[in-house]
């Protein structure tokens, strides 16, 4: 059986231009965000299990209509079409099994991916999340 190739570099174009055409500044995964992002990503679990590692395909930081607070956005592109998601049977993310994470799950399809690295910034982050003085990237 013929093995489908992957069209992830295509996506990757098509939607990089799409962020250029709106002007967004983001970075590719070997780019530095700022250090407090690049700081979580790399001090959390890998998609692998091992320690650090964490690359998105792309990173930026939206702004909003408050001039003081960005928000993080993680983009994770797959080129297979059986790659966007992998849910349980409730209809969830799947990237625990048995109490424990989903490594798999995680590291071959796009929105379990970014999700892991959405726990990541948020671990690294969650005394400021927690607190009265919100981080305002």
């Amino acid at each position: 059986m013929n093995k489908v190739p992957s069209i992830e570099p295509l996506i990757a174009d098509k939607f990089n231009n799409e962020l250029r055409s709106y002007n967004l500044d983001y970075k590719l995964e070997q780019e530095s965000l700022n250090t407090e992002i690049d700081e979580a990503l790399k001090n959390y679990a890998s998609k692998s299990g091992g320690l650090g590692g964490n690359r998105p395909n792309v990173k930026l930081l939206l702004n909003t209509q408050d001039p003081n607070r960005r928000v993080p956005i993680l983009i994770e592109y797959k080129g297979l079409k059986d790659k966007l998601i992998k849910l349980d049977k409730n209809k969830l993310v799947e990237n625990f099994k048995n109490h424990e994470p989903h490594y798999k799950n995680i590291k071959e399809y796009a929105l379990n991916g970014a999700l892991h690295y959405a726990n990541a910034i948020y671990a690294g982050f969650t005394e400021c999340l927690n607190s009265q003085n919100h981080h305002n990237f």
